[in-house]
Protein backbone atom coordinates (compact mmCIF):
# COMPACT_ATOMS: atom_id res chain seq x y z
CA UNK A 1 0.00 0.00 0.00
CA UNK A 2 2.79 2.21 0.89
CA UNK A 3 4.33 1.58 -2.88
CA UNK A 4 1.35 2.38 -4.54
CA UNK A 5 0.21 5.91 -2.30
CA UNK A 6 3.64 6.94 -3.58
CA UNK A 7 2.61 6.25 -7.07
CA UNK A 8 -0.51 7.69 -6.75
CA UNK A 9 0.97 10.77 -5.62
CA UNK A 10 3.88 10.77 -8.47
CA UNK A 11 1.02 10.58 -10.77
CA UNK A 12 -0.90 13.72 -9.58
CA UNK A 13 3.10 15.72 -9.18
CA UNK A 14 3.26 14.53 -12.87
CA UNK A 15 -0.37 17.19 -13.53
CA UNK A 16 1.55 19.46 -12.05
CA UNK A 17 -1.79 21.10 -10.98
CA UNK A 18 -2.39 23.58 -8.38
CA UNK A 19 -6.22 23.27 -7.78
CA UNK A 20 -7.45 22.22 -4.43
CA UNK A 21 -8.59 18.43 -5.99
CA UNK A 22 -4.90 17.84 -6.40
CA UNK A 23 -3.33 19.55 -3.33
CA UNK A 24 -5.71 18.02 -1.42
CA UNK A 25 -5.32 14.45 -2.65
CA UNK A 26 -1.51 14.78 -2.78
CA UNK A 27 -1.44 16.07 1.31
CA UNK A 28 -3.77 12.23 2.02
CA UNK A 29 -0.78 10.49 0.22
CA UNK A 30 1.82 11.91 1.82
CA UNK A 31 0.01 11.63 5.56
CA UNK A 32 -0.63 8.17 4.91
CA UNK A 33 2.89 7.67 3.40
CA UNK A 34 4.47 9.15 6.67
CA UNK A 35 1.98 6.94 8.91
CA UNK A 36 1.82 3.61 7.24
CA UNK A 37 4.22 1.60 9.33
CA UNK A 38 1.98 2.70 12.39
CA UNK A 39 -1.11 1.23 11.32
CA UNK A 40 -1.43 -2.51 12.76
CA UNK A 41 -5.48 -2.85 12.36
CA UNK A 42 -6.20 -4.45 8.78
CA UNK A 43 -9.59 -2.65 8.38
CA UNK A 44 -8.21 0.92 9.48
CA UNK A 45 -5.40 0.35 6.50
CA UNK A 46 -8.34 -0.63 3.89
CA UNK A 47 -10.37 2.67 5.06
CA UNK A 48 -7.43 4.61 4.73
CA UNK A 49 -6.63 3.03 1.12
CA UNK A 50 -10.00 3.90 0.32
CA UNK A 51 -10.24 7.53 0.82
CA UNK A 52 -6.96 7.82 -0.73
CA UNK A 53 -8.43 6.54 -3.98
CA UNK A 54 -11.69 8.08 -3.92
CA UNK A 55 -9.41 11.73 -3.94
CA UNK A 56 -6.90 10.47 -6.12
CA UNK A 57 -9.23 9.55 -8.89
CA UNK A 58 -11.38 12.61 -8.33
CA UNK A 59 -8.69 14.56 -8.59
CA UNK A 60 -6.33 12.62 -11.35
CA UNK A 61 -9.41 12.75 -13.93
CA UNK A 62 -11.27 15.62 -12.80
CA UNK A 63 -10.88 17.05 -16.76
CA UNK A 64 -12.58 13.53 -18.30
CA UNK A 65 -16.00 14.09 -16.41
CA UNK A 66 -15.15 11.87 -13.55
CA UNK A 67 -17.97 10.39 -11.40
CA UNK A 68 -16.33 8.26 -8.79
CA UNK A 69 -14.79 4.49 -9.27
CA UNK A 70 -17.13 1.83 -10.02
CA UNK A 71 -15.28 -1.31 -11.00
CA UNK A 72 -16.74 -3.88 -13.04
CA UNK A 73 -20.28 -1.70 -13.39
CA UNK A 74 -19.94 -0.20 -17.21
CA UNK A 75 -21.56 2.68 -15.74
CA UNK A 76 -19.35 5.18 -17.94
CA UNK A 77 -16.57 5.27 -20.49
CA UNK A 78 -13.54 5.86 -18.06
CA UNK A 79 -14.03 2.88 -15.51
CA UNK A 80 -14.57 0.59 -18.50
CA UNK A 81 -11.24 1.83 -20.28
CA UNK A 82 -9.65 1.54 -16.59
CA UNK A 83 -11.07 -1.74 -16.11
CA UNK A 84 -9.84 -3.04 -19.56
CA UNK A 85 -6.86 -1.63 -18.41
CA UNK A 86 -6.43 -3.53 -14.97
CA UNK A 87 -7.36 -6.82 -16.84
CA UNK A 88 -4.57 -6.52 -18.94
CA UNK A 89 -2.11 -5.76 -15.94
CA UNK A 90 -3.94 -8.44 -13.98
CA UNK A 91 -2.61 -11.27 -16.47
CA UNK A 92 0.53 -9.60 -17.17
CA UNK A 93 1.69 -9.98 -13.49
CA UNK A 94 -0.38 -13.44 -12.95
CA UNK A 95 2.14 -14.58 -15.97
CA UNK A 96 5.14 -13.49 -14.12
CA UNK A 97 3.91 -14.89 -10.95
CA UNK A 98 3.07 -18.38 -12.36
CA UNK A 99 7.36 -18.40 -13.50
CA UNK A 100 8.51 -18.37 -10.23
CA UNK A 101 6.31 -20.93 -8.95
CA UNK A 102 3.74 -19.01 -6.71
CA UNK A 103 0.03 -19.99 -5.60
CA UNK A 104 -1.44 -17.15 -7.17
CA UNK A 105 -4.61 -17.75 -4.65
CA UNK A 106 -3.10 -17.25 -1.66
CA UNK A 107 -2.26 -13.45 -0.58
CA UNK A 108 -1.14 -11.17 1.86
CA UNK A 109 -3.20 -7.64 1.87
CA UNK A 110 -5.90 -9.56 -0.31
CA UNK A 111 -7.28 -12.66 1.79
CA UNK A 112 -7.89 -15.95 0.61
CA UNK A 113 -11.22 -15.55 -1.02
CA UNK A 114 -12.92 -18.01 -3.62
CA UNK A 115 -11.60 -18.36 -6.65
CA UNK A 116 -9.69 -15.31 -6.41
CA UNK A 117 -6.07 -14.90 -7.26
CA UNK A 118 -5.24 -12.94 -4.56
CA UNK A 119 -1.80 -12.59 -4.91
CA UNK A 120 -2.16 -11.38 -7.88
CA UNK A 121 -4.42 -8.36 -6.44
CA UNK A 122 -1.46 -8.00 -4.20
CA UNK A 123 1.21 -7.59 -6.48
CA UNK A 124 -0.22 -5.72 -9.12
CA UNK A 125 -0.81 -2.90 -6.45
CA UNK A 126 1.70 -0.87 -7.28
CA UNK A 127 1.53 -1.17 -11.16
CA UNK A 128 -1.68 0.04 -11.12
CA UNK A 129 -0.44 3.53 -12.18
CA UNK A 130 1.18 2.52 -15.48
CA UNK A 131 -2.58 2.26 -16.50
CA UNK A 132 -3.97 4.94 -14.81
CA UNK A 133 -1.39 6.87 -17.05
CA UNK A 134 -1.89 5.91 -20.33
CA UNK A 135 -5.56 5.86 -19.78
CA UNK A 136 -5.49 9.71 -18.70
CA UNK A 137 -2.76 10.38 -21.80
CA UNK A 138 -5.05 8.09 -24.52
CA UNK A 139 -7.81 10.53 -23.32
CA UNK A 140 -6.15 13.74 -23.54
CA UNK A 141 -4.43 12.58 -26.95
CA UNK A 142 -7.74 11.28 -28.26
CA UNK A 143 -6.73 8.00 -29.20
CA UNK A 144 -9.28 7.05 -26.75
CA UNK A 145 -12.84 8.66 -27.17
CA UNK A 146 -16.36 7.95 -25.13
CA UNK A 147 -17.37 8.10 -29.02
CA UNK A 148 -15.62 4.82 -29.02
CA UNK A 149 -17.97 3.43 -26.23
CA UNK A 150 -21.53 2.48 -26.68
CA UNK A 151 -24.52 1.85 -24.59
CA UNK A 152 -26.56 -1.00 -24.24
CA UNK A 153 -29.03 -2.03 -21.91
CA UNK A 154 -27.96 1.02 -19.19
CA UNK A 155 -24.05 -0.44 -19.98
CA UNK A 156 -21.40 0.79 -21.76
CA UNK A 157 -19.29 -1.08 -24.10
CA UNK A 158 -16.29 -0.63 -26.17
CA UNK A 159 -17.05 -1.37 -29.48
CA UNK A 160 -15.55 -4.24 -31.35
CA UNK A 161 -13.84 -1.91 -34.09
CA UNK A 162 -12.37 0.00 -31.51
CA UNK A 163 -10.67 -2.65 -29.23
CA UNK A 164 -7.35 -3.64 -31.37
CA UNK A 165 -6.52 0.02 -30.76
CA UNK A 166 -7.21 -0.14 -27.08
CA UNK A 167 -5.68 -3.18 -26.52
CA UNK A 168 -2.54 -2.32 -28.43
CA UNK A 169 -2.25 1.14 -26.25
CA UNK A 170 -1.92 -0.69 -22.90
CA UNK A 171 0.21 -3.45 -24.27
CA UNK A 172 2.94 -1.02 -25.55
CA UNK A 173 2.86 1.08 -22.34
CA UNK A 174 3.10 -2.18 -20.27
CA UNK A 175 5.84 -3.43 -22.77
CA UNK A 176 8.28 -0.64 -21.43
CA UNK A 177 7.62 -2.06 -18.01
CA UNK A 178 8.41 -5.42 -18.78
CA UNK A 179 11.76 -5.34 -17.30
CA UNK A 180 11.00 -3.70 -14.20
CA UNK A 181 8.25 -5.55 -13.41
CA UNK A 182 9.90 -9.22 -13.44
CA UNK A 183 12.90 -7.65 -11.55
CA UNK A 184 10.36 -6.86 -9.17
CA UNK A 185 8.15 -10.21 -8.82
CA UNK A 186 11.86 -12.27 -9.07
CA UNK A 187 13.24 -9.73 -5.98
CA UNK A 188 9.82 -10.58 -4.45
CA UNK A 189 10.38 -14.60 -4.95
CA UNK A 190 13.68 -14.02 -2.96
CA UNK A 191 12.40 -12.02 -0.88
CA UNK A 192 9.99 -14.61 0.38
CA UNK A 193 11.95 -17.70 0.26
CA UNK A 194 14.83 -16.17 2.02
CA UNK A 195 12.49 -14.70 4.99
CA UNK A 196 14.05 -11.51 4.83
CA UNK A 197 12.92 -8.48 6.42
CA UNK A 198 10.02 -6.33 4.87
CA UNK A 199 12.26 -3.11 4.31
CA UNK A 200 14.19 -5.39 1.84
CA UNK A 201 11.22 -6.63 -0.27
CA UNK A 202 10.92 -4.77 -3.64
CA UNK A 203 9.13 -1.12 -4.63
CA UNK A 204 8.01 0.01 -8.14
CA UNK A 205 8.40 3.80 -8.48
CA UNK A 206 6.65 5.55 -11.19
CA UNK A 207 8.86 7.96 -13.11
Amino acid sequence: MKNKFQNQKSLLLMTRRKDNKTLEAIELCTAAIDTLEDIVDYNKLMGIEGTIAKSFFSAYFQDLNWKGRHPRMRDDEINLTLDIGYTILFNFIECNLRLFGFDIYVGVYHRLWFQRKSLVCDIMEPFRCIIEHIVLLAFHRKQFSNKDFELVKQEYHLKHDRSYEYYCVFFDELIKYKKAIFEYVQSYYRCFMGRKSIVQYPEFIMQ
